[in-house]
């Protein structure tokens, strides 16, 4: 087993065990459980840092063309954090004003 194929696997690994984790802040955003949530939102970012160390694997490893296709499953967490109220101007007021 060559370097590349152990930094691959842990990558891969990784990625993977952080996209379980992270979907269940999915989960509570799309059932609209939780909304506003610190929590969700932090789940929700390490959905997508799973996804994209998948893709770094992927790269690492030349196969750039199975990691397109992975990069899709970056929709559902941008879905996600507007459904949770983060990416929407009303979210984005409400943190302002919590800030001040």
């Amino acid at each position: 087993m060559s370097n590349i194929e152990v930094v691959v696997f842990y990558l891969s690994g990784f990625g993977t065990l952080a996209m379980v984790v992270g979907a269940f802040g999915l989960l509570d955003a799309f059932n609209g459980q939780n909304r506003g949530a610190r929590r969700v939102t932090w789940l929700i970012a390490l959905y997508a840092v799973g996804v994209l160390l998948d893709v770094a694997g992927l790269t690492v490893l030349d196969k750039w063309y199975f990691a397109m296709a992975l990069v899709l499953m970056l929709v559902p967490a941008d879905e996600g954090l507007r459904r949770h109220g983060v990416l929407t101007r009303r979210g984005r007021e409400r943190r302002v004003r919590v800030d001040e």
